[in-house]
């Protein structure tokens, strides 16, 4: 196991992998990008998320690169800020209910 594997008994044979260097530089940036989670489905694409407060022109890129690849690229967005519609490019809102979560905890 390496250092970004963690072990995920899901199903026989299936990785997950958590801030994993992809080889592309964002715009901008002066390193490759990382995505928050991957996982490795033999047999399968490769699910590729990425989990972000707000809008994020370098998370967009990575999932663009990722669905170009062949990977099933999610984004889970939990904070403010507009969601950009990316083709191919699956977006988990799930802004308000983090707003309900915190509302009913204050």
């Amino acid at each position: 196991m390496t250092d970004h594997e963690v072990f995920a008994p899901i199903a026989p044979y299936l990785r997950t992998y958590r801030e994993l260097r992809l080889p592309v530089v964002p715009d901008g940036k002066d390193r490759y990008g990382r995505v928050d989670v991957v996982i490795w489905i033999p047999g399968g694409p490769d699910i590729v998320v990425e989990i972000d407060s707000a809008p994020n022109a370098a998370s967009a890129q990575k999932l663009a690169f990722a669905r170009d690849v062949g990977a099933w690229p999610l984004w889970v967005r939990f904070g403010s800020g507009g969601i950009e519609e990316i083709d191919g490019v699956t977006v988990l809102d799930i802004r308000e209910a983090v707003r309900s979560v915190r509302a009913a905890g204050s």
